[in-house]
């Protein structure tokens, strides 16, 4: 009987240190499905064409003409217009600018050194100073809008170069896990691809929240390609120097995050 006894103590405490592993497992693997999957997911779509994720052929001094269009936003609205003329459209480097709008048709600006005149001659020595200079570059980023030309899409003059960003199709599942963008900087004058680049982020992991902002749709490092979404833009074209923000007041991690 004492036998007995001492067998069915120690087949109780088996079924309890079974269920506690079983329990732990479960939880080890509820905390990090999310890592597993992500990882065996990006392994597949980072060896898979197109190779390599980001290339760029050659740099450009003198584009003189852009035409940008962003299919994610999707489109400049107002305000990213603007920010693109303060930034971009120098009149010296680039002087003609399309750029798409979010209801699908263009809008086209052109710039010469004229245009930005008060704020070349500007000195930027002291807080005011600097402060008084981006109000000037605002109201002659606004005169220069207001010159510009509202087309539709089927009536696109010729730029020499183009800049088209994309989102990059994802099974329902992997989009659960990942996102996934290009950019595609061509010369329209030979049609050659100049430029590339395909990044693949992954979602924030359960084990890893965004507890620094908590407002943002990816981790900020890539899989694989360019981490930063317009790197290749600017390193494309090198003498084209933003003078605050990118292409769009809000960054696109935030936009995503909020879409």
């Amino acid at each position: 009987m004492k036998k007995y006894r001492l067998n069915n103590r120690s087949g109780s405490i088996n079924i309890w240190f079974v269920t506690g592993l079983a329990l732990a497992v479960a939880v080890v693997l509820f905390l990090t499905h999310d890592i597993i999957i992500t990882n065996v997911l990006a392994w597949r779509i980072c060896h898979s064409d197109p190779r390599p994720k980001t290339f760029i052929k050659k740099t450009v001094d003198y584009p003189e003409s852009i035409y940008w269009e962003d299919n994610i936003y999707p489109g400049f609205d107002e305000k990213d217009r603007l920010l693109m003329i303060r930034n971009y459209l120098d009149g010296v480097h680039l002087k003609t600018m399309g750029l798409n709008a979010p209801d699908g048709s263009v809008f086209v600006f052109t710039a010469n050194p004229g245009d930005w005149r008060v704020s070349n001659s500007m000195h930027k020595k002291s807080q005011n100073d600097w402060k008084e200079y981006f109000k000037q570059i605002e109201s002659e980023s606004r005169a220069i809008a207001a010159k510009g030309q509202h087309i539709s899409r089927d009536d696109l003059p010729s730029f020499n170069y183009s800049v088209v960003f994309n989102p990059v199709p994802l099974s329902d599942f992997a989009r659960r896990y990942l996102w996934s963008d290009e950019v595609v900087i061509r010369d329209n004058r030979t049609d050659e691809i100049i430029a590339f680049n395909r990044r693949l982020m992954h979602r924030w992991y359960l084990l890893n929240p965004d507890v620094a902002l908590g407002n943002r749709f990816y981790y900020p490092h890539a899989m694989c390609g360019e981490n930063q979404f317009y790197t290749a833009a600017h390193r494309v074209f090198i003498t084209i120097h933003p003078k605050s923000g990118n292409f769009h007041g809000m960054d696109i991690n935030y936009y995503l995050f909020r879409k």
